[in-house]
C-alpha cells in the first residue's frame, strides 16, 4: 500500500504532565477519505472532499508498560498473559464485552483445538490462556463436546472478566482506538476515544489486537487487504419445544446446539467477497442480514412443529471473518502447516477444523496436521514497539480458514502478551526480544509449543 507524507506535531498535556512527540514518519492522513484507503462504488461519497479540524489539546489517561487495543479472543488472552509478566497492562475494547465473534458475534465453536501430531494421531493444541478459558467454562458446565467445544455466550463473557481482573488488567469499555501516535518509527501510544472525549494512551508496547489492523494501517504498515464473506450469527429459543409428530412437520434449519438445551446457535455465510472496513458497506449489510433473519424465523414459526420457536437473539457484532492482514517479519503458510514446519521461535499450535485444498487435493480435517505459529509473524516490518495477535497477523490467504478462528486468535494473544510483558521486563525492544526466554515465559504460562 502506497504511503504519503504526513509531518504532525502533537503536544499533550494532561494532569500537570507535558509531551511533546514530533511524528516524521510517512502515514496515511487521517481524515474521512483515506480511514478506507480501498473505496468501494458505495463509498464514494467519502472521496475527494476533507475539512480541517483545528489543533487541540488532548490529555493523557495513562503511561503503561502494555497497551492493547481490541478486547477479542487476541486482545484478551495478550491482556492476561502480559499482566501476569508484572507489567501495568491496559486494555481497550469498544464494545461493553470481552471475546469479540466469539462472545458478542455469537461464534460459539472454539475452533480448532485438535489436530494430527507426527503419529498420525489427533491430539489437543490449544493450551495456555485459551486452555484456560476452555477449562473453566467446561468447569461451569457452559461448554459442550470435548473437540471444538461450543460455548455459552453470556459464561464467556463471565469468564474473561473474571480472568483479566485476576491478572490485574485496567480495562477500558466503551472505548475505541482512533489513531496511533508515532516518534518516526517507533509507536508511542494511541489516541483513543469514548464518551468521555479524546485521550491518549503512552505506552511501551502496543498489541494490535482490532481484528481489522486499525493500528498497523495508521502506522504505515504494507498490508494485504482481503475482501471475504460476512454474515450475521443468531441465536433460537425453544428448540426443546419442536413437536416433530405434529402434522405437516418439515425439518428446517434450526443451527446448532449450544449448552442451554433449549437454545441453537444459527451461522449464516452472507455474500461474498466483501469490504469489511467500509462502514457504508457494513451498515448496508448490518440492515439486510437482520431483515433476512427475522423473515427466516417467521418462516420457521409457520411450519408445524415450530410455534414455539423464537429469535433469541441477533449478534452484536456483524460477522467480519477476513479484512487487513499485515506484512510481518515472516509470512505464515499453508505448506508451512500442512508439512509440520518447526520455527525456532513458536509462541504456540493451533488446530484444524476443515477441509482445505492442498495441492489439488481437499484433505480432510481428520488428516490435516497441527501447526506452529512463529513470534516474527506478530512482529510488522517497520514498527517498532508494535505487535500484531488475531486475525490480521502476518500469513498468506490460503491459510486463512484456520488463521481466522478463536483458537489462532487465542494462541497469537497469548504469544504477544507475553512477549510484550517480557520486553518490558528486559527493557528491550519486541523485535530484539530473546526468543529463548519466550519459550520459556510462555511454557512457565502453560503453554504448548509442540
Amino acid at each position: 500500500m502506497e504511503r504519503r507524507k504526513f509531518l504532525t506535531n502533537v503536544l499533550f498535556t494532561g494532569s500537570a504532565l507535558g509531551v511533546g512527540i514530533s511524528c516524521g514518519r510517512k502515514i496515511q492522513p487521517t481524515n474521512a477519505a483515506s480511514m478506507a484507503p480501498a473505496v468501494s462504488a458505495s463509498s464514494s461519497a467519502l472521496s475527494g472532499r476533507s475539512i480541517a479540524e483545528p489543533a487541540r489539546q488532548i490529555p493523557i489517561l495513562a503511561e503503561t508498560d502494555v497497551l492493547i487495543i481490541g478486547g477479542g479472543p487476541a486482545g484478551a488472552a495478550a491482556a492476561i498473559a502480559a499482566a501476569r509478566t508484572g507489567a501495568e497492562t491496559y486494555l481497550v475494547e469498544r464494545y461493553n464485552h470481552l471475546g469479540g465473534l466469539w462472545t458478542g458475534g455469537l461464534v460459539l465453536p472454539l475452533l480448532s483445538t485438535h489436530a494430527v501430531d507426527k503419529q498420525g494421531k489427533t491430539r489437543q493444541v490449544i493450551y495456555g490462556v485459551g486452555g484456560e478459558m476452555s477449562q473453566k467454562l467446561k468447569d461451569l458446565g457452559m461448554s459442550i463436546e470435548e473437540i471444538n467445544p461450543v460455548v455459552d455466550p453470556e459464561a464467556a463473557k463471565y469468564v474473561l472478566d473474571e480472568m483479566i481482573r485476576e491478572a490485574g488488567v485496567k480495562m477500558l469499555y466503551h472505548t475505541w482506538g482512533s489513531n496511533v501516535i508515532m516518534e518516526g518509527n517507533e509507536l508511542k501510544g494511541v489516541f483513543i476515544e469514548s464518551k468521555s472525549g479524546r485521550m491518549a494512551v503512552l505506552a511501551k508496547v502496543v498489541i494490535d489486537c482490532t481484528g481489522d489492523g486499525d493500528l498497523f494501517h495508521w502506522a504505515g504498515e504494507k498490508y494485504d487487504e482481503m475482501k471475504y464473506h460476512i454474515g450475521l450469527v443468531h441465536r433460537l429459543g425453544n428448540i426443546d419445544r419442536i413437536d416433530t409428530h405434529k402434522n405437516g412437520y418439515v425439518k428446517m434449519n434450526i443451527g446448532k446446539p449450544t449448552p442451554i438445551k433449549s437454545v441453537n446457535w444459527v451461522n449464516m455465510h452472507g455474500k461474498d467477497d466483501q469490504n469489511g472496513v467500509d462502514m457504508l458497506n457494513l451498515s448496508q449489510l448490518q440492515m439486510d442480514y437482520r431483515r433476512e433473519i427475522w423473515d427466516n424465523v417467521q418462516k420457521i414459526r409457520k411450519t408445524p412443529g415450530h410455534e414455539q420457536v423464537f429469535l433469541l437473539d441477533t449478534a452484536s457484532q456483524l460477522g467480519v471473518r477476513m479484512s487487513r492482514i499485515v506484512e510481518g517479519e515472516y509470512k505464515l503458510t499453508l505448506e508451512d502447516s500442512m508439512t509440520y514446519q518447526s520455527f525456532d521461535d513458536a509462541i504456540g499450535v493451533s488446530g484444524a477444523w476443515t477441509t482445505m485444498l492442498y495441492k489439488g487435493k481437499k484433505v480432510p480435517k481428520s488428516e490435516r496436521p497441527l501447526w506452529q505459529i512463529p513470534y516474527r509473524s506478530l512482529l510488522p516490518k517497520k514498527t517498532e514497539n508494535l505487535l500484531v495477535a488475531g486475525r490480521c497477523f502476518c500469513f498468506e490467504r490460503e491459510l486463512v480458514e484456520d488463521t481466522r478462528i478463536i483458537g489462532t486468535c487465542l494462541i497469537t494473544g497469548h504469544g504477544a502478551g507475553a512477549a510484550a510483558g517480557l520486553a518490558v521486563k528486559e527493557r528491550q525492544t519486541v523485535r530484539n526480544l530473546d526468543r529463548k526466554k519466550l519459550k520459556t515465559l510462555l511454557l512457565q504460562q502453560g503453554a504448548w509449543l509442540g
